[in-house]
């Protein structure tokens, strides 16, 4: 019996060997492979319409952090039975209606990822208490003037969200000596008393904390989380640290509140969107001394390049398959999936 074909759309092609190993492990599973193009800037990401087109005939998606899948998208595709995301965060699948629609979504929370963020945001905190920026910009220009950065060590760290990625902060900054604040409520007090950390409110872990960590999953309800009310309560020698998603933040009203001097300072790998528009206020000169930005890398590491993109690539072929991925983001569809017929063209 010939082998069954599944038609394949990488929406964000990957390149080098990792690349080459996901395409050589689709191919082998029986895919047809269509690729879509490397996104280098804004104008680059797909609109609705140009991925209801790419998406119509296909049996599975592989996709990226960049795109965004809707009801609309998912029902111009009646093929479609998976869509496999690279990374962890699914908030731009709407997975309602994947899960009404009967499609299975998988990501890739391998440690890999959790672990370079949690370190990416220690990094962050530790680059804004030590001034490295403007000092990086001073000896550049020849400026040998004294910087003053402050200790860690007494310090109050608020991480807003204590899963994986909160609770290993909580753990790198152990030697540092400071005081862990989280707000998170799916977690139970004895859990976070475990990892030495204090469950408060969201206010009054904005108003004690000379770190705001952000590590919380983007939902409906806490889109603009922190916004101006929130940055209002902030200590004026406070930093905002956000390795976890542009959404959580009105940005807007962050750059407002750093401007008018609520807050000493923001480190910042995300944004909403990705990239941030140049004419972002969080871009201007005006900033750029009290404000650190990346461009969505704090989870990226060697170690996860070469292993994400073959998790990323079981997660769909078990799919097809019929079989659970390792990695499911909406398990309602596995109680009542059933494996559809695939011949037909």
């Amino acid at each position: 019996m010939p082998k069954q074909k599944y038609k394949v759309l990488i929406t964000e092609p990957v390149g080098g060997e990792a690349g080459a190993r996901m395409e050589k492990a689709l191919r082998e599973a029986g895919c047809e492979i269509a690729l879509g193009r490397p996104f280098t800037d804004a104008a680059t990401v797909y609109s609705e319409d140009e991925l209801k087109a790419m998406a119509r005939e296909m049996d599975a998606l592989l996709v990226s952090s960049r795109e965004l899948f809707t009801r609309a998208v998912m029902m111009a595709a009646p093929r479609l039975v998976t869509i496999a995301k690279l990374g962890i965060g699914v908030e731009r699948i709407d997975v309602r209606a994947a899960t009404e629609l009967g499609i299975l979504v998988s990501n890739t929370p391998i440690p890999e990822n959790y672990l370079a963020v949690a370190e990416y945001a220690v990094a962050f905190m530790l680059a804004m208490a030590k001034q490295l920026k403007p000092g990086d910009r001073q000896g550049r220009a020849g400026r040998w003037r004294s910087i003053v950065g402050t200790f860690m060590r007494g310090k109050t760290v608020g991480m807003v969200g204590l899963g994986r990625i909160g609770s290993r902060v909580a753990t790198l900054l152990t030697p540092f000596e400071v005081r862990l604040l989280a707000f998170d409520p799916y977690v139970k007090p004895e859990r976070a008393a475990e990892a030495g950390v204090e469950l408060v409110s969201l206010e009054r872990l904005m108003a004690e904390s000379d770190f705001v960590s952000l590590h919380a999953v983007v939902t409906p309800e806490n889109r603009n989380l922190i916004g101006a009310r929130e940055l209002a309560l902030m200590k004026p020698s406070a930093y905002l640290i956000n390795t976890a998603r542009g959404a959580l933040v009105d940005e807007a009203a962050l750059a407002a509140a750093l401007n008018r001097g609520q807050l000493a300072g923001a480190a910042l790998d995300v944004f909403e969107p990705e990239p941030p528009a140049p004419e972002s206020p969080l871009l201007a000169e005006p900033l750029a001394e009290r404000t650190l930005i990346t461009p969505h890398v704090a989870g990226m590491s060697p170690e996860l390049i070469a292993k994400m993109p073959m998790v990323q690539t079981e997660n769909c072929i078990r799919a097809l398959r019929g079989e659970r991925p390792e990695f499911v983001a909406n398990p309602d569809v596995m109680a009542r999936w059933r494996r559809r017929d695939r011949t037909a063209r």
